[in-house]
């Protein structure tokens, strides 16, 4: 079961995502907060942050207006409640996003996932699902974008030609066409099971086509391999 905290100022998006996960057998709502004013509610916002200590969430979904709102008004405090909750991941919640702050956020390792509000419920019960996996979530304009923030900062560090290296599309020289399938289902963050569905095969046969391709490719994980995908997707036009 994936446990959910959820801070927000919007109390129609809370209800209304609270009235859709209740037919999700996998997720369930441990702990809410609404939050309108932040300067005069900021108490009750780390008290609730309190209570997540305790509770210990897997997933915290954030408002991006509460987030940015907080941050200017008690940064270190944010970040010693924040490293009393290592294991929770933070999915931030929001109208839209600039690729250099969604890059700051992940970089800086507790925000897993950033979710525009406008892509709909049916998509963000998909993202707390990936997040919850160990999975980044970003849609594929942000993944692209933040990639590029990525590469053209690797560009000025001394490690970049090792980062080069490790993204190259190079490494997909060696798969099978059905295997180049798979990595770019992979690459929308697609589950086995939803691979399996699109390609009609089975989710053992997906999941064996997935070994392979880590193997041959030296692909890591899922993220990398939407990383290196998208690089070589991006080399090819």
């Amino acid at each position: 079961m994936i446990k959910l905290a959820v801070i927000t100022c919007d109390e129609k998006y809370l209800q209304q995502l609270t009235n859709r996960l209740q037919g999700e057998n996998d997720i369930s709502i441990l702990n809410t907060i609404i939050i309108k004013n932040i300067k005069s509610e900021v108490e009750q916002a780390f008290a609730f942050v309190k209570q997540m200590i305790k509770q210990r969430p897997d997933i915290l979904l954030l408002d991006q207006v509460i987030m940015q709102e907080v941050a200017s008004l008690d940064l270190k405090r944010i970040i010693r409640y924040r490293d009393k909750l290592p294991t929770v991941k933070t999915i931030i919640v929001g109208e839209r996003f600039n690729e250099e702050h969604v890059m700051v956020m992940i970089q800086g390792g507790s925000v897993r996932g950033v979710f525009r509000t406008a892509l709909g419920d049916e998509h963000l019960i998909k993202c707390i699902r990936v997040v919850a996996r160990g999975e980044i979530w970003l849609e594929d304009a942000l993944n692209t974008h933040v990639l590029e923030e990525f590469i053209k900062e690797s560009m000025e560090k001394r490690d970049f030609l090792k980062f080069l290296t490790r993204l190259s599309s190079a490494k997909l020289d060696m798969l099978s066409k059905r295997e180049m399938e798979i990595l770019a289902l992979m690459s929308q963050s697609m589950t086995n099971e939803e691979i399996a569905d699109k390609l009609y095969l089975s989710v053992t046969t997906v999941k064996t086509h997935t070994r392979n391709i880590f193997a041959k490719s030296g692909i890591r994980n899922r993220v990398e391999a939407a990383l290196i995908y998208t690089r070589h997707t991006l080399m090819s036009h």
